[in-house]
């Protein structure tokens, strides 16, 4: 069975990740900073960018395997992974804004990101349940 989908989401999160991994790197070089952010926003930000989507995305993968696997339409699932991807994206571009109030991409990232994990999880379990019931 081939995991087409979960293979190009995987693909485009570990790209991003990677990205995010080398941006803290160098930021971290430029403020010799080797633990914590020394006090430094861009460097937090970096931080938080890099942790928060290495956080959020093995589950995303994790569920898009699983519904892949499982046989879930593929047109659907495919929107739902593109979502996420890109929700993920957002949610790394609107942590590196200067101070100030949450911007629109950081708070649109979440809200997709929280929804299409929602989304997948009760697609899951849906899935899953009700072969049981018979």
């Amino acid at each position: 069975m081939q995991l087409t989908i979960t293979a190009l989401a995987a693909a485009a999160l570990a790209l991003l990740l990677v990205f995010l991994s080398v941006t803290t790197i160098r930021m971290r070089i430029r403020h010799s900073a080797a633990y914590g952010d020394a006090g430094q926003h861009d460097l937090n930000c970096a931080i938080r960018a890099h942790g928060n989507l290495a956080e959020y995305a093995p589950t995303g993968i994790i569920l898009i395997a699983l519904l892949e696997s499982g046989g879930a339409n593929t047109t659907a699932l495919s929107i739902v992974a593109a979502a996420f991807v890109g929700a993920r994206l957002l949610n790394a571009i609107g942590l590196f804004n200067p101070p100030g109030p949450p911007k629109p991409a950081r708070s649109i990232g979440i809200v997709v990101t929280l929804l299409t994990l929602l989304g997948m999880a009760i697609w899951l379990f849906i899935r899953t349940v009700l072969p049981l019931l018979g």
